[in-house]
């Protein structure tokens, strides 16, 4: 019997947290959180992308979105404009001051993923990256 702290479950939450929490390091000294990194990069992929569509990529519901936007929108990094098929429809646009902050967000991604295969080995971090990509397609097909 496997108890709670050696529980596959346990260990990829840990795994989540110190991911995040050594991204959240890299992201602070420039303003950012992480998530926020996440919907900038879909914003800077597709400037004009609607809320509804971004609620969808990132896997969030429609409010959580409005917030994120919100707040990077009073930090200076994006703008919603109106439609121009649906005045009622805002669509995210990404401004210069977050176009600055492009590279440094990808190299931050970056850096973790050395880091990774660093410790691991070319082979392991594969595998895991596998392993990982096919716990992700399991848990979201299971009801």
């Amino acid at each position: 019997m496997t108890t709670r702290s050696d529980a596959l479950g346990a260990t990829l939450h840990a795994l989540a947290r110190a991911h995040r929490g050594r991204l959240a390091a890299l992201l602070a000294p420039h303003g950012l959180h992480p998530g926020q990194d996440l919907l900038l990069v879909a914003v800077w992929n597709q400037p004009g992308i609607g809320q509804a569509a971004l609620a969808e990529q990132l896997g969030v519901e429609p409010p959580t979105v409005t917030r994120m936007v919100q707040r990077l929108e009073r930090a200076g990094m994006v703008e919603r404009r109106a439609s121009p098929l649906d005045r009622r429809a805002q669509l995210v646009h990404p401004t210069p001051r977050s176009r600055l902050l492009e590279g440094m967000v990808r190299r931050a991604w970056s850096s973790l993923d050395e880091l990774l295969v660093s410790a691991l080995g070319d082979v392991e971090a594969r595998k895991l990256q596998k392993l990982a990509a096919q716990a992700v397609v399991t848990l979201n097909e299971s009801p």
